[in-house]
């Protein structure tokens, strides 16, 4: 079903409202109020509630890990992670990821060491870890891109090799699976963030999980300012728990979960289905041993076949409220508040370089209905059916 783009018509935008790129999943009132008056009866709304143990146990036993530290965001989780590793000097990882990833290892006083992408799959390419590892190297964090996970036994085998640890950016990457295990239990620990526009949300949140013991007990008391008792303050910590009332969203998430998984997986299947044939649009490939949640939907748009370019097609959508994100443009290495620096001055990334200047996020989310994922396709193929006289009435603008 193709339609005329609104940049050629004198028509209404194809939708009357705005289709944004995510929707956050939320419970209704009803579900809502029985809880959050039992909070407000006990009158325990922070610091490690019954609300905060119960939700911990159940992120435990759904990702089949020993330790669960529930975190107030996912950048708090891995500024904290990286600072109980008592990492030192450079950490490895990749510029395509969103702007926390970075800043976390920045602000926690080491240096990013930017390796390239698998051009395919947009996760960190084991083969450009292994030649930029120095001896200044202290870890290697990876970044689970779109769901689709990283080259996880290459990257551990290269971690024991030079004796540094894994750990993992799963922020998009929640019930995923590797290897038919759950994503959660990869190298030294993982990082998942709960924010309102990921699938599964306690609005704002964030985990570490790890099976080490001696590292779980030290995040336990970071989050905490470094308390280890009444009289003992044993780190230099900060508040980084996570409340009562986030606790309760992630309880009531955690029972729709399956079904928004089952969802998004349907969409993300028609997406494929109606885009597919469409010369110039190019699919994530997704990891052969991974099992993605389907929580984001990107295509790369290659202009030379598809007749405009990724900014482009970005821009005419917007024209019928189809709101699309370019995740993640720009690459970390390209921001402008760390242009002075010399890790992203002498960044050569080529794959990582191409996938930002054409990567494009459609709609996706669990209330999405088909219908509207068929009438996005449709307009998709017709401004590429329509692409020679869109780009001439666009530079004659």
């Amino acid at each position: 079903m193709m339609t005329t783009p609104h940049i050629l018509s004198k028509k209404a935008p194809l939708f009357k409202d705005e289709i944004y790129v995510t929707r956050p999943n939320l419970p209704t009132t009803k579900e809502l109020n029985p809880l959050i008056t039992e909070m407000l009866n006990n009158q325990w709304v922070t610091n490690f509630g019954n609300f905060h143990k119960e939700f911990e146990k159940r992120i435990k036993d759904s990702l089949k890990v020993k330790h669960v530290i529930l975190c107030c965001n996912g950048t708090v989780a891995l500024f904290l992670l990286i600072r109980a590793l008592n990492l030192k000097g450079k950490v490895i990882t990749t510029s395509f990821t969103f702007p926390a990833t970075v800043h976390s290892v920045f602000m926690a006083g080491l240096e990013p060491l930017f390796c390239d992408i698998n051009p395919h799959d947009y996760t960190l390419d084991p083969e450009s870890v292994k030649r930029n590892i120095t001896k200044d190297t202290s870890c290697i964090l990876g970044v689970n891109v779109f769901g689709n996970t990283c080259d996880i036994e290459n990257l551990n085998v290269i971690g024991k090799k030079f004796d540094i640890p894994v750990i993992y950016d799963s922020a998009h990457a929640f019930l995923c699976r590797y290897k038919n295990k759950p994503v959660g239990g990869f190298g030294d620990a993982e990082m998942f963030s709960f924010h309102a526009t990921k699938l599964f949300t306690t609005i704002e949140g964030g985990a570490i999980t790890t099976n080490d013991e001696q590292l779980y007990i030290k995040l336990r008391q970071l989050i905490n300012f470094g308390i280890k008792n009444e009289e003992e303050v044993v780190g230099i910590g900060l508040n980084g728990k996570m409340s009562e009332i986030n606790a309760i969203f992630g309880l009531l998430s955690l029972k729709k979960i399956d079904k928004i998984i089952g969802k998004l997986k349907i969409l993300s299947e028609s997406y494929k289905d109606y885009l597919s044939g469409i010369p110039g649009i190019k699919f994530q490939e997704i990891r052969k041993d991974c099992q993605t949640n389907h929580q984001y939907m990107p295509v790369e748009i290659i202009s030379e076949e598809f007749g405009l370019t990724r900014d482009e097609l970005h821009a005419i959508l917007k024209e019928d409220n189809v709101i699309t994100r370019k995740y993640f443009y720009p690459a970390a290495h390209q921001y402008e508040c760390y242009k002075s620096f010399n890790f992203a001055k002498s960044a050569k990334l080529p794959n990582t370089d191409k996938v930002v200047s054409q990567i494009l996020c459609l709609p996706i989310y669990a209330t999405l209905r088909r219908r509207d994922v068929m009438q996005i396709c449709g307009l998709i193929r017709s401004i590429h059916c329509h692409s020679k006289e869109i780009a001439y009435k666009l530079r004659r603008q």
